[in-house]
């Protein structure tokens, strides 16, 4: 989880919002894809990812987060990194290819998963490595 927190910050930067949904759910991406073996496509982060943020994000008096709540902060911090890295030119850096946007904050996710476990951008590894994506 630090590696993945410190990623993430360095994207972000100093800001003051709770960026560790998002750090959670790549964590959680991180063992469905690489510890589990769970194919890309066969993960589903509305079932599989949000749930167990959820969980995580629970506070110490017993009160968790809904998946919705869960999936709308997700959805903000996933945009606002890809925001953040267009701003400082760093899309082909921390994903490997030169992209104009992402389609969902599920890609994003992914992304970072990708990066922070293999130290290498998403399309660089699947180019070397495409048993990666089954």
């Amino acid at each position: 989880m630090a590696k993945t927190a410190a990623v993430i910050r360095s994207i972000f930067g100093a800001v003051r919002m709770d960026l560790r949904p998002l750090v959670y759910a790549v964590d959680i991406a991180i063992v469905l894809l690489f510890v589990q073996g769970i194919p890309m496509d066969d993960i589903h982060v509305t079932r599989d990812i949000y749930p167990q943020v959820a969980r995580r994000m629970e506070s110490p008096s017993g009160k968790r987060p809904s998946c919705k709540t869960v999936s709308r902060r997700l959805e903000r911090l996933a945009n606002l990194c890809w925001k953040s890295l267009a701003a400082r030119g760093l899309i082909e850096e921390y994903l490997g290819a030169p992209l104009k946007a992402i389609r969902a904050p599920r890609d994003m996710i992914f992304y970072l998963a990708f990066y922070v476990y293999l130290d290498t951008p998403f399309f660089v590894a699947i180019q070397r490595r495409p048993a990666l994506l089954f």
